[in-house]
C-alpha cells in the first residue's frame, strides 16, 4: 500500500515505464514513503471505448487517463502536492496536456488492508 490504479488507451510499454517511475518517485516525495511499497496497477480502456458528457467514442471530449490512489489517510496538503507532482510526471510520460489527466485519491483505513490474509494495522 499504496496502490495506483491507471486507466489508460493502452501505449507502449515505454510510456507506462516512465509513467511508473516518474508516479512511485512523485507519491514517495509527497507521502514520505520508500519506493518498495508503491505498486501500480494498468487497465486498458481501447481507443473509442470512453464517454463523457452524455456522448461516447468519437463524440466524446479528449479522452482522459484515470488515475486512482488506493492508500491510508493522508492530509490534503500531501494529497495536493502528489496530486501535482503526479500530474507533471504522468503528462510528460504520455506526452499530453494535464487537463487529461484525472486523480482521485481513495483513503484506506490500515484495519481495511490486508497483505498475504494479514492486516496491516
Amino acid at each position: 500500500m499504496p496502490f495506483i490504479e491507471i486507466t489508460d488507451s493502452a501505449p507502449e510499454q515505454g510510456i507506462r515505464a516512465a509513467a511508473t517511475r516518474g508516479m512511485t518517485d512523485s507519491l514517495c516525495q509527497a507521502f514520505a514513503i520508500k519506493p518498495e511499497i508503491v505498486t501500480c496497477y494498468y487497465n486498458s480502456s481501447p481507443d473509442y471505448s470512453y464517454g463523457h458528457a452524455g456522448k461516447h467514442g468519437k463524440l466524446a471530449e479528449k479522452f482522459r487517463i484515470f488515475i486512482k490512489v488506493h492508500a491510508f489517510p493522508r492530509d490534503s496538503e500531501a494529497k495536493a502536492t502528489a496530486a501535482r507532482l503526479m500530474t507533471d510526471a504522468v503528462a510528460a510520460a504520455y506526452e499530453t496536456d494535464p487537463t487529461s489527466i484525472v486523480i482521485y485519491f481513495i483513503d484506506r483505513a490500515p484495519q481495511d488492508a490486508f497483505h498475504a490474509g494479514m492486516p496491516s494495522a
